[in-house]
């Protein structure tokens, strides 16, 4: 038995129903899904996505003090330039595991983390900065995955690996 998600309220809804048992919102007319074949199989995040240019700007602001934050850790004495090192290293982490877990999540009907166009406006260029957070709020406007958060695990990990290598070896 496949789960469907409610168009209208975004309720999980499991078994050949004709309303959302949630909303009432009328899932099946003449066969097909109320909105086209796939609506009951839309992510409840892509059904009402709108980007919200003013979170995804204080995105933006929010990661450029988190950088400048880290950057003065490191140019003050040594115990603090290792703290903003080991910082550094915990945003990545954190980092990708957005990329690869929560913004994919997004996508999928059955697996809803948040469902705030502000919220995710704001972590995509928060998590992604201006190019990635962009592409996937983006994405999110065209409802096409794409392969953006894969390009920037890859580019995340060889870079914080290049990174700690050159100071490992300094």
């Amino acid at each position: 038995m496949s789960a469907k998600t409610c168009p209208a309220c975004g309720f999980v809804v499991y078994g050949d129903v004709e309303k959302c048992p949630h909303c009432g919102t009328a899932l099946v007319v003449a066969g097909m899904p109320a909105g086209g074949a796939s609506a009951l199989n839309t992510s409840r995040v892509l059904a009402n996505w709108k980007t919200s240019v003013a979170a995804s700007i204080f995105g933006l602001l929010a990661g450029g003090v988190r950088d400048g934050l880290i950057e003065l850790g490191s140019s003050l004495s040594y115990d603090v330039a290792v703290l903003a090192f080991a910082a550094s290293l915990i945003w990545a982490a954190i980092s990708i595991w957005y990329a690869a877990s929560f913004y994919p999540s997004l996508f999928r009907a059955d697996c809803q983390r948040s469902s705030s166009s502000a919220a995710i406006s704001f972590m995509n260029l928060f998590f992604g900065g201006i190019v990635f957070g962009c592409l996937w709020n983006s994405n999110l406007t065209k409802r096409n995955k794409g392969i953006s958060n894969v390009v920037y695990v890859v580019w995340a990990v060889l870079l914080y690996g290049i990174v700690t290598m050159m100071l490992a070896f300094s």
